[in-house]
């Protein structure tokens, strides 16, 4: 954050900037590679800002310096003093010196609480139904319009992941993109909601069944499940996950663990991650463990928690984790060769999961953040 100095300020009525503030701020962005964004506020504003008159006329005068001084485009930013609302827009070249202003979809502010102000021209609020009356009826209709309005990606269509999706659908939620390169086995079908013999027979992808579930669910009138046969850890998986809102993180495996905490911290989107433990040595279920947290700024991230070690992030990355030979040598408590699992807990995960992403987005009672959750299940 670029603070002005003193003189660089100019009170007239209005609040005005030197030349010298945005030479030394654009300066400042170039020698780290960063792009520049303008943000000033409306102290009466609410919700979604667009640009007045004035405000137009600063943001212009300086978008095509910005576009040769860092080589990105302007991002105009406008605080709402009221209820803390944003509005958005990119300053794009449309002629020789002369940009334009494109608006966003959105804004969003992570931490604590993951708060998003929509641009309702571009996200039309949805339309009233009374398929949502009792999911409504908990948090009210001003919440149900922001949380129906996020774009929400499911990495992993598994056990866990097919219920969280499910979950997601009939609570209203109208895009979600579901991601997953596997398809459905038969040693599947213990723990895979939906998921049939025939689908089995047919090789059908985790990612379209997701798809095909969530839109049998989904409760919006206006509802998009994109499904991806891809992991996160290929460019177009990393590429389709970076747009959006909220993750949930519904896998297994370590690498695309750490690709999804990449996302969480630099990319500034939430990942709601958790897993399963089951303890079942000697072939008799001795208890079983579930965890729930989420990644994101002002939170410790999925290395921190101890939900993937770096050295095995290497070893998958190299093949090692699908070589039977490496599997074999490793002790036989190790945690990339637990494989037990059952339907029941799995619920388990994806209900504190989904507990999770409740208290993130609606912050009951004013608390957003309850730390990360840990269950234990023992005789």
């Amino acid at each position: 954050m670029v603070l002005p100095r003193e003189g660089e300020r100019i009170v007239h009525g209005t609040v005005d900037f030197t030349s010298a503030y945005f030479l030394r701020a654009a300066a400042l962005a170039a020698e780290h590679g960063c792009g520049l964004g303008f943000i000033h506020a409306h102290p009466k504003g609410r919700g979604w800002q667009r640009l007045n008159g004035i405000d137009h006329a600063a943001e212009a005068s300086f978008a095509a310096q910005t576009q040769v001084i860092t080589g990105r485009p302007l991002v105009g930013l406008t605080f709402a003093g009221t209820d803390a609302g944003f509005g958005a827009r990119i300053w794009q070249q449309q002629a020789p010196r002369r940009c334009a202003p494109t608006e966003a979809e959105s804004v969003r502010v992570v931490g604590g609480h993951l708060a998003i102000t929509v641009n309702d021209r571009l996200l039309p609020v949805p339309a009233a139904t009374n398929r949502q009356l009792r999911t409504v009826s908990a948090w009210g209709q001003t919440t149900q319009d922001d949380l129906a309005r996020l774009h929400v990606g499911v990495v992993g269509c598994g056990s866990v992941g097919m219920l969280v999706v499910e979950a997601l659908a009939r609570t209203g939620i109208q895009r979600l993109s579901l991601f997953d390169f596997d398809t459905v086995e038969e040693v599947n079908l213990d723990r895979l909601l939906h998921a049939t013999i025939r689908d089995v027979r047919l090789h059908r992808a985790k990612a379209h069944l997701a798809a095909r579930t969530a839109r049998r669910a989904a409760t919006a009138t206006n509802f998009r499940a994109t499904p991806y046969e891809l992991s996160v850890v290929e460019p177009a998986g990393f590429a389709a996950a970076a747009d959006c809102d909220v993750i949930f993180s519904c896998v297994d495996r370590p690498w695309p663990r750490a690709v999804l905490n990449l996302l969480a911290y630099t990319h500034l989107i939430p990942v709601v991650d958790g897993g399963i433990a089951v303890d079942a040595r000697g072939g008799r279920l001795r208890g079983a463990e579930w965890r729930a947290h989420i990644a994101a700024p002002g939170r410790a991230c999925m290395e921190c928690l101890g939900q993937y070690d770096p050295a095995h992030v290497s070893a998958e990355r190299d093949g090692s984790l699908d070589d039977p030979a490496y599997i074999i040598g490793l002790p036989g408590d190790h945690p990339l060769r637990r494989k037990e699992n059952v339907f029941v807990f799995s619920a388990s995960a994806a209900a504190a999961q989904l507990n999770q992403f409740v208290s993130m987005t609606t912050a009951p009672g004013g608390i957003a953040d309850t730390g990360a959750h840990l269950y234990h299940r023992r005789p």
